[in-house]
């Protein structure tokens, strides 16, 4: 076996652990400052969301139903990063299972886009029934979306690369 490819299996353990631990870690956090300090951690940047958390008359459930869509994908997107990366662990670059892995999270990153604009319209409309000058911005980040097209084109290239090696293989 070549020794970068056995150079980017490790590389690809190492990182499957990472994001294992970062995740638990995260959550972990997020959980302690729910319960701990009765703060919301997730999705802070969001100043209606956190005005809304500490207003004795909103409704918290409500709150939390509207960030659950966002954390069920962060969650979803540890769970087939480490499995792209379980693949990459094997040695299966070009597999169709982590070709599986990587559509997935793609579309994790264009559902996560989307849901992240329709969180700041729920909480902006509820923040508006409390607060009359509430407003509500759509924020669509240009980050995000060049983020969701270097994706797809690496998608892109990653097929033609197994094309390619196919076709390389029927020579030999």
């Amino acid at each position: 076996m070549n020794q970068n490819f056995k150079k980017l299996i490790k590389i690809s353990e190492f990182c499957r652990w990472l994001v294992l631990f970062s995740a638990v870690a995260i959550v972990g956090y997020l959980f302690y400052c729910y319960w701990a300090y009765d703060d919301i951690r997730f999705n802070s940047s969001n100043t209606q969301l956190l005005e809304l958390w500490h207003l004795a008359s909103a409704n918290r459930m409500l709150l939390l139903a509207m960030l659950t869509p966002l954390f069920v994908t962060f969650l979803l997107g540890v769970y087939w990063l480490q499995r792209l990366l379980s693949c990459y662990q094997r040695g299966l670059f070009f597999s169709d299972e982590s070709m599986k892995c990587y559509l997935w999270l793609v579309w994790l990153k264009v559902a996560a886009l989307v849901f992240e604009m329709l969180q700041t319209l729920g909480i902006g409309i509820y923040h508006q029934s409390f607060f009359e000058e509430g407003r509500i911005e759509l924020v669509l980040d240009f980050g995000n979306i060049s983020t969701i097209l270097l994706m797809l084109l690496i998608v892109y290239l990653l097929k033609a690369a197994r094309d390619y090696e196919a076709e390389n293989q029927e020579f030999v």
